[in-house]
């Protein structure tokens, strides 16, 4: 009874601070964890399994709990009542022997701590037992310790077949009734093999004795059934299982395979008796993943759930961010074994949510005084793939009555067939604009790469029995939604949405498609507020959601419509954006959220993809800008050069960037734009001259996700050589300008006031000379200053300065990282890296063999190698 429960809660010593009611429907005050009515009458028959015991904390903690109980309800001594509990309550088994050991010295500890307990003294033998000891002989050699008793030998014989794989499955051995303990009883077994000890052995055969005895503790253990099954399960998904495991898996636990946690949970209510109950640590996901829906329903048909917890990240001291996000649930076993008959009708299952990010301590305080709630356990069944949720589902349609939910392309080799869309200089038709996430909501957002794809056919430019036998056609996934409107969902844990352009888009966002594109708008909305992201994580809180997930929420499309109606009067926005990462960017600096980046680009003679598409969609607002962009052509360089000091008769590079931003702002343009710019750009107070010469370039690969456009090339001298070049038009010819013109105009110079006597002349000279150097072994290509082209054969392998656009910024950069002639050109401030792809070639690769499937970037080939390849081409 209640009365009961609260008069044991206030005994002295029993910690049972979490202990919980909640109000039946009859006003009655019940345990939130249930009223445990397979469980037995007394104390002392009360049968406590610890099937992964660890170092034994919870079984010293109910140690601790059940001794005071005892010697409350049952009138023992302190001394009576912990060897009662040692020898009759407490279980404990692990797959490691080292472990179990300390568990059974912690427990010993504890009991001769205990106090009036008597101290140290000899204790009755403990029921914890390693269940993952291996046998290191043959089969005949072990069934030789029984002597000729064939009783023994048959029994010896059916352990060894049961024990050969314990080292791998521990306590999921005997997962049916054990043969070897129905042939002799456990206590006859165990005592013919020590009666077998005590004759002359071998050390092999007395050790095969020892382990034999040990594995004859752990099959009585794990072939009995508990009231009470409690542990913290091991964690394995599917993908890290051992072929073996995955077997067992299939073969026992088929509807929980998916991950070793919820193969342990149906583990321990195998182990239970009828009515018998499992409270268990474990990971949350099987509670709302697809892969685990026939696993919920066979549990929600035939178990008794009692009370979940939900403890999201954090919740525990020593593990930190989002490693685990675990439960706390309470099953009983409800099924009346051999019948398929319920031994109690399923009722409410009580739950309490402390998962929003708090500290250990806080989510411990919050499971004493939070609200418990109460769902109906049968109709969980009617939630969307009978997803386990705290809180009643709103009885309202769900928004896939209204649209489908799409996965985007997958590629198998994004390094090879993604870039940014500003590292080619022309998108043609050997590139397609792709989708992707955004860190926030947005309208227009996420519009920043491009994919080696062929959108006339449909699929990725690759091979095609690649794309059958290894993608499996996944680079055709979201087709239908390409060329329509639709909601794109960044698969992240805050799902930032944006709208979706009609473009393809890849896996790291899913698109709504609505069957009917005036749903988009209504849609948009809804999925931008609170409501969409709470209804998602009710039924889903992993990190990363499926798109099936995002669409299996209530919708009123009724509401929706309205506040689309009020809200956007005219229909859905135009897409427009201020962002230079932006494919529908205008252009324009004037406009911008980066003004001097976007004015730098534009007196290099770059142009954004809306400039140079006339049929791109885009706002009124938008589509004026282009037009005014295209009035600042006239100041971009013809060659893509531009030196920061004033070289070969040119103006210094501030003074051509002042006169264009001047023409961009027209009359808006007053004496502190200029200022404002600086400020807005992190160098107030300083000048247009020194921001190019510091701040630019390391704001430029910032801006542009280290795959700059731009190139700043210098001697290593603040007030000496560089220039800014358009890595677009950065071919041999232009390189060889740069270096014999350009640089060469200033070598010349400092030349002459060397000879005339100028302060520094020397230094710079030197450092212009220096530099010229490292151009030209880049011009040349002799291997460290070559481009190496992982997915390319040797014989198509870059020649000296003879880059390729299509293969990326990050490749094309190499030599003049490796030549040191960049502003900058290490980690942190430039973010570039070759080293080793993720996942494997094909065999077919070019290079799978020497790097044994391997994705290596950072390879050098020679001269001589490559042009003996193209020879033989």
């Amino acid at each position: 009874s209640e009365e009961e429960l609260r008069q044991i809660a206030a005994l002295p010593g029993v910690p049972l601070e979490y202990l919980r009611f909640v109000q039946n429907d009859d006003g009655v005050w019940t345990p939130a964890g249930g009223n445990f009515e397979g469980w037995p009458d007394k104390l002392s028959e009360l049968r406590i399994l610890d099937p992964c015991c660890g170092s034994g904390h919870f079984l010293v903690a109910i140690f601790l709990m059940l001794v005071p109980m005892q010697m409350e309800l049952e009138g023992l001594t302190a001394e009576e009542a912990v060897e009662s509990v040692i020898k009759d309550n407490l279980h404990g088994l692990d797959i490691d022997q080292r472990v179990t050991e300390i568990a059974a010295f912690a427990l010993a500890l504890n009991a001769w701590r205990y106090p009036g307990a008597g101290g140290y003294r000899q204790l009755p033998p403990m029921n914890i037992a390693c269940s993952g000891l291996s046998i290191s002989i043959s089969k005949e050699e072990w069934q030789k310790l029984a002597n000729g008793d064939q009783k023994l030998r048959s029994s010896l014989g059916l352990m060894y077949e049961e024990f050969k794989d314990a080292p791998l499955l521990g306590s999921f051995i005997g997962q049916r009734r054990s043969d070897a303990g129905k042939i002799m009883e456990w206590d006859g077994l165990a005592a013919g093999i020590q009666q077998a000890l005590k004759k002359e052995r071998s050390d092999e055969e007395r050790e095969a004795g020892v382990v034999a005895q040990g594995m004859v503790q752990a099959a009585a253990i794990l072939s009995e059934q508990y009231h009470l099954v409690i542990t913290n399960v091991p964690y394995l998904a599917r993908g890290k299982q051992s072929d073996r495991l995955k077997d067992f898996c299939d073969t026992y636990y088929s509807e929980a395979k998916n991950d070793l946690a919820t193969v342990f949970l149906d583990r321990c209510l195998d182990l239970c008796y009828t009515g018998g109950t499992t409270s268990i640590v474990l990971p949350q996901n099987w509670l709302f993943l697809t892969t685990y829906k026939k696993f919920r329903e066979k549990l929600l048909k035939q178990e008794i759930w009692q009370l979940l917890a939900r403890l999201g990240s954090g919740a525990f001291d020593t593990i930190s961010g989002e490693v685990v996000k675990a439960i706390l649930l309470v099953l009983s076993r409800g099924i009346q074994e051999g019948t398929g008959q319920f031994s109690k009708p399923g009722g409410q299952i009580s739950g309490i949510d402390v998962s929003e990010p708090r500290t250990p301590m806080e989510k411990a305080e919050l499971l004493r005084i939070d609200e418990i709630k109460q769902v109906d356990q049968v109709k969980q069944l009617d939630n969307p793939d009978a997803r386990i949720v705290l809180e009643p589902m709103l009885d309202a349609s769900l928004l896939n009555k209204y649209c489908d939910c799409l996965a985007g392309v997958l590629n198998g080799d994004s390094p090879r067939f993604q870039r940014k869309f500003w590292e080619i200089k022309n998108k043609d038709e050997l590139w397609t604009f792709q989708q992707t996430t955004v860190n926030e909501n947005t309208a227009f957002g996420g519009l920043d790469q491009i994919i080696y794809f062929d959108r006339k056919e449909g699929h990725l430019r690759e091979e095609a029995w690649i794309r059958r036998d290894r993608l499996h056609d996944s680079d055709q996934r979201g087709n239908k939604a390409w060329g329509k409107k639709g909601i794109g969902i960044s698969q992240m844990r805050s799902l930032p949405v944006s709208i979706y352009t009609g473009e393809t888009f890849d896996s790291n966002i899913a698109v709504i498609y609505p069957i009917n594109q005036e749903y988009v708008l209504p849609i948009w909305l809804y999925c931008q507020s609170p409501d969409y992201h709470e209804a998602v994580r009710k039924i889903d809180q992993k990190l990363n959601v499926t798109n099936a997930t995002l669409v299996k929420v209530p919708f009123d499309l009724e509401y929706w419509q309205s506040v689309a109606d009020e809200k956007y009067q005219t229909g859905l926005p135009q897409p427009y954006s201020d962002k230079p990462t932006q494919w529908i960017f205008y252009g324009h600096p004037a406009k911008s959220e980066a003004p001097l980046q976007v004015a730098v680009a534009r007196l290099l003679g770059y142009q954004w993809p809306a400039e140079l598409d006339p049929e791109m969609e885009l706002s009124e607002e938008a589509r004026e800008l282009v037009r005014r962009s295209e009035a600042l052509t006239e100041y971009a360089d013809e060659d893509g050069i531009i030196c920061i000091p004033a070289v070969r008769g040119e103006a210094p590079a501030d003074e051509r960037l002042l006169n264009l931003l001047v023409k961009a702002y027209g009359d808006k343009w007053t004496p502190d734009t200029l200022s404002d710019l600086l400020a807005q750009a992190d160098h107030a107070g300083k000048s247009l001259e020194t921001w190019l010469r510091d701040k630019f370039f390391l704001q430029h690969c910032k801006l542009f996700h280290h795959r700059p456009f731009i190139w700043h090339i210098w001697d290593g001298l603040r007030d000496g050589f560089a220039a800014l070049v358009n890595y677009h038009k950065l071919d041999h010819k232009n390189l060889e300008t740069l270096t014999y013109t350009y640089l060469g105009d200033w070598i010349a110079r400092q030349k002459q006031d060397r000879n005339n006597g100028v302060d520094g002349a020397e230094e710079k000279l030197a450092a212009a000379e220096n530099l010229k150097k490292r151009l030209e072994l880049i011009l040349e290509g002799e291997k460290p200053y070559d481009i190496f082209v992982r997915w390319k054969p040797i014989s198509e392998q870059p020649i000296g300065w003879e880059p390729d656009l299509n293969d990326g910024v990050r490749l094309n950069i190499r030599p003049f990282m490796k030549a040191e002639v960049l502003r900058y050109n290490k980690k942190p401030q430039l973010n570039i890296t070759w080293g080793k792809d993720r996942g494997k070639d094909v065999e077919s690769a070019p290079w799978y063999h020497l790097f044994n499937g391997d994705r290596i970037n950072d390879h050098h080939l020679s001269l001589e190698e490559k042009q003996a390849a193209r020879k033989l081409r």
